[in-house]
């Protein structure tokens, strides 16, 4: 069931918990380093269940319940504990366990009563209070300093005002992220998760904006279609080049083949330096002239890709310039042939 005002929160946060459950235990302090298996729970007599159960899979690690908290809620702490208890008396479970809630903004939390005088007093099992995380209150870069998978939270640490034009930057930046992080068989579906959560914080963006900002085509905007366009004539002057060979109508098909290909591979590179010098600009503001004409250089996707998630975590503009510095003029099996 949907609560009132979420716009599906509980939904994107069990698939979130699929995606990369282990990235959002380390955010609210479970460390061992063991697997969990997650699931939804609904227990029996009367329905009081967390929104993720997380199973240890291996070793005496503890059980952990959590809530992802996206409204005002004065008993969820009481909601959750006692659901960690009813689960531990329906499945005769004896180990420790701990409870986790992470809330989308500071007013949910302030909203939930304090347990008082609730120490389980006998019980040793119980692991202190919640651990409690309010999203707004953190940086985008303390997310993915956790885990770089937690960019899909990272709508809630952006101020709900954000003008549609910063949030367009940001989420093609997150999306981005997403497509280097997760499994290119995953992309798809992350992305769409990366939009409901646009959606649940943002209430001014409608669907099909989400859309435009996370579905990024290059061979849609002016600059593509000129690659591309570029590509198709060099296949075609190969082609006739080749034809003199082979025979006209086979040499013209295997070198336009050949030119598009290229022309496609040059409009990627042109691609991953425009997204670097997006993503650069969004967290540092205008940069100098060097570093751009450094980016412009490149011609390795490999390099380009490397040097965004480089981006991503790196803390000021002077350590990326640092690092930018380190790559050599070529590398072996890439081309760094400098841009005419």
């Amino acid at each position: 069931m949907e609560k009132s005002g979420t716009r599906g929160s509980d939904e994107a946060f069990y698939q979130l918990m699929q995606a990369a459950g282990d990235a959002v235990l380390r955010l609210v302090g479970v460390t061992t380093g063991h697997p969990y298996k997650f699931r939804a729970e609904t227990l029996k007599v009367k329905k009081v269940s967390p929104d993720i159960v997380a199973t240890p899979l291996l070793g005496q690690d503890n059980l952990v319940f959590l809530e992802f908290q996206g409204y005002a809620d004065p008993f969820i702490r009481y909601r959750l504990l006692a659901a960690g208890l009813l689960y531990c008396t329906q499945k005769k479970y004896r180990g420790p366990f701990s409870l986790g809630i992470i809330y989308t903004r500071r007013a949910f939390r302030d909203a939930a009563l304090p347990l008082h005088g609730l120490t389980c007093p006998g019980h040793l099992t119980y692991q202190g209070w919640p651990k409690e995380i309010i999203l707004e209150d953190l940086a985008e870069e303390e997310l993915r300093d956790i885990d770089p998978r937690l960019v899909l939270l990272a709508p809630y640490t952006m101020p709900e005002h954000t003008s549609k034009h910063d949030l367009f930057v940001k989420a093609k930046i997150w999306g981005e992220l997403v497509r280097e992080v997760y499994p290119k068989e995953d992309s798809k579906r992350i992305l769409d998760l990366l939009g409901l959560f646009l959606l649940n914080r943002f209430h001014k963006i409608t669907r099909k904006e989400v859309i435009t900002m996370l579905n990024f085509d290059l061979a849609q905007t002016a600059a593509g279609k000129d690659i591309l366009r570029m590509g198709i004539q060099k296949g075609r002057k190969a082609g006739k080049k080749e034809g003199k060979r082979e025979g006209m109508e086979e040499g013209m098909e295997k070198g336009m083949e050949k030119g598009m290909e290229k022309g496609m591979e040059k409009g990627r590179i042109v691609e991953a330096r425009e997204k670097l010098v997006d993503l650069l600009s969004a967290r540092f503001g205008p940069f100098p002239q060097d570093v751009f004409a450094a980016i412009d250089k490149i011609d390795s996707r490999d390099i380009l890709k490397e040097l965004f998630m480089t981006a991503v975590k790196i803390a000021d503009l002077a350590a990326f310039q640092s690092k930018l510095n380190e790559i050599p003029s070529s590398r072996p099996g890439k081309d760094m042939t400098p841009t005419k």
